[in-house]
């Protein structure tokens, strides 16, 4: 789930399946650097999705073909995006004895505690975040846990165009990496689509806070999305105003979302573009490609993962 897996050279396709659209982004890397060599937006039938996962393996698949040959190139390993709404993190401290083999045998106990399915069902992973900073004799292990049969019908789609997953992880990761690339190391970010708005907050612990706001009547209007935010703020008295809000996602990457609200909440808000400090290929487009910025922010992300040894 976190990609624990060992290292090879090379880039990975970025992915996210999320209607309005398969999302894809590659990169290349070289000498610590990333160019933009390709992307694609590919319409993808809300219909093919249940409960904000895949439902259709076999419309997904269809919609991951076409995105693929959209791109133009042969790399067949990708990273992609499971909503962290469906996987469970948590961050457990445990002693610094313990090497990867050890924590490994030791999750069971410990997942079992927070998982509400049984184990034999639950993909777990984890990755040691370093000393815990409260006791120099233990270490911060972060554990993912999703059910297996999310990651079932994700190998079905892919069966079909001819991707393999080599890193699956939760799109709030992947959303972090794209912020930090876009220089913002500080603020709120709103990310929204068609089903959910999420606010993300990352600072010193390895985990985020993330929180779901309620849906509105009206579906992601500024004035809705206006009220959202006031509402998250106000949740915790005394707090002081995010230096800007950014966003991200489908539902709000119309150019005049961040004016509109910028002017409602007396804030600094722009849309993340993790692009804006990457080459691209000759050929592209910068303004086509900035425009887009919002739609791709978790592809990214993702693509942005130093490459992985595949899942088998």
């Amino acid at each position: 789930m976190l990609g624990r897996l060992g290292r090879d050279a090379g880039s990975l396709l970025g992915l996210e399946i999320n209607p309005p659209f398969i999302r894809l982004v590659r990169l290349q890397r070289y000498r610590g650097r990333c160019r933009v060599l390709a992307w694609a937006l590919e319409p993808l039938p809300a219909a093919a999705m249940d409960n904000g996962w895949i439902g259709d393996p076999e419309q997904v698949g269809t919609a991951l073909l076409q995105a693929v040959r959209r791109s133009a190139g042969r790399a067949r390993r990708a990273a992609i995006a499971l909503p962290a709404g469906l996987v469970i993190e948590k961050q457990l401290s445990m002693s610094a004895n313990l090497d990867d083999e050890s924590i490994a045998e030791c999750l069971p106990g410990d997942v079992g505690q927070f998982v509400p399915f049984a184990l034999e069902d639950a993909a777990i992973d984890f990755q040691v975040m370093g000393p815990d900073p409260g006791d120099q004799q233990r270490q911060r292990v972060v554990v993912a846990a999703c059910h297996l049969a999310l990651l079932d019908v994700l190998h079905a789609s892919l069966e079909s165009s001819g991707l393999r997953a080599c890193v699956v992880e939760p799109d709030s990761h992947a959303l972090h990496r794209a912020v930090q690339a876009d220089g913002a190391h500080e603020g709120l970010l709103l990310h929204v689509e068609a089903d959910a708005l999420v606010f993300f907050e990352w600072g010193e612990e390895p985990l985020p806070i993330r929180r779901e706001a309620p849906r509105h009547a009206q579906g992601h209007s500024v004035q809705s999305l206006t009220t959202a935010v006031d509402n998250f703020l106000l949740s915790s008295p005394g707090r002081a105003l995010p230096s800007q809000l950014l966003l991200s996602g489908a539902g709000a990457a119309q150019p005049h979302v961040p004016g509109q609200l910028q002017q409602r909440l007396g804030m600094p808000v722009r849309h993340v573009d993790p692009f804006n400090s990457l080459a691209l290929a000759s050929g592209l487009e910068a303004q086509t490609l900035k425009v887009q910025a919002p739609y791709l922010a978790v592809a990214c992300g993702l693509a942005m993962r130093e490459a992985e040894r595949c899942l088998r």
